[in-house]
Parts: structure tokens; sequence; C-alpha cells
């Protein structure tokens, strides 16, 4: 079967991750924001070089693993809504609901103030002030004493 995506090359895993020309335009756009550059479009390589870097709790390990788990379920999406359907959707616009679904699942976490979460943040467009306000604001009371029984 003909790949519902593009409409050139049979349609395998390999093929529609990422190597068709409509998914891996959306993977190139995609990297770049989740810090994978150096893995390429290839599936046997991007399995391995997502799932074997360590799962820690570390903004960008967070974001890969989204973006990764995203892209998949949205471009498998996309070609069986083609498929059942015979509904077309842009890559600009998969690449919006990647990106939104990501925001929002980042914007639930509850991050630290640092260097990497800022630099996420920029690149993601999700707030962390209001984390880093309320824990900059905690400290400063807890240094204030307010709760001291000297009212002197």
């Amino acid at each position: 079967m003909k790949c519902l995506l593009c409409m050139v090359e049979n349609e395998t895993h390999s093929h529609l991750f990422f190597n068709c020309a409509y998914s891996r335009r959306l993977w190139e756009r995609l990297k770049p924001m989740a810090l994978l550059n150096s893995i390429s479009n290839n599936w046997a390589s991007i399995i391995s070089g997502v799932t074997n870097r360590p799962a820690v709790n570390k903004i960008w390990s967070v974001i890969q693993r989204l973006v990764f788990g995203a892209s998949i379920y949205f471009v498998w999406q996309e070609r069986n809504m083609r498929y059942h359907q015979h509904k077309v959707r842009e890559v600009d616009v998969l690449f919006d609901l990647i990106v939104e679904t990501v925001r929002m699942k980042v914007r639930g976490l509850n991050l630290k103030s640092t260097n990497d979460v800022i630099k996420a943040s920029g690149i993601w467009n999700f707030p962390i002030s209001k984390n880093v306000k309320y824990q900059d604001t905690v400290k400063e009371l807890n240094g204030l004493n307010f709760f001291n029984d000297d009212h002197s």
C-alpha cells in the first residue's frame, strides 16, 4: 500500500516515521525544539536515540519523550484520518497540535527555576514565572521571620 501521507513510497513504519516527506518535514521542525538535532530521521536511530537516553526528571528528557510520543501519535492519527475519513491536514497543523500538546503537558509540571527550564520555556513558550515567583516569595518570606513571637 502506498503511503497515505506522501503517496509516493510504500507504507512501512520506517517510511512513515520519519522518512516520508510529510512526516520528515514535521520531525525536522520539532527536533531543534527538543534538542534532538543529533538524531537522524531513520526509525531505528530515532528509537535508539530517544529510548536509550536516561529517563530522568530533567526538562529536556521530559520534552524529548513528549515530542517523540506526540509525533508518533499525530502522524498515525493523520494517516488514519486520510484512510478512514479522507481528511487531510497540512504539516503546519500537526506541528501546532504537537507543540500545543507538549506545552500543555509541561505546564502541568512542577518546575524548578533552572537554566534548562528557562531555556525550554523560551523555546516552548510556557510560563515559569508563576512557579518561580511563588518559590522566590516563599524564600523571601521565610527570611523575614514574620512568625517570630517577639513583636517589639
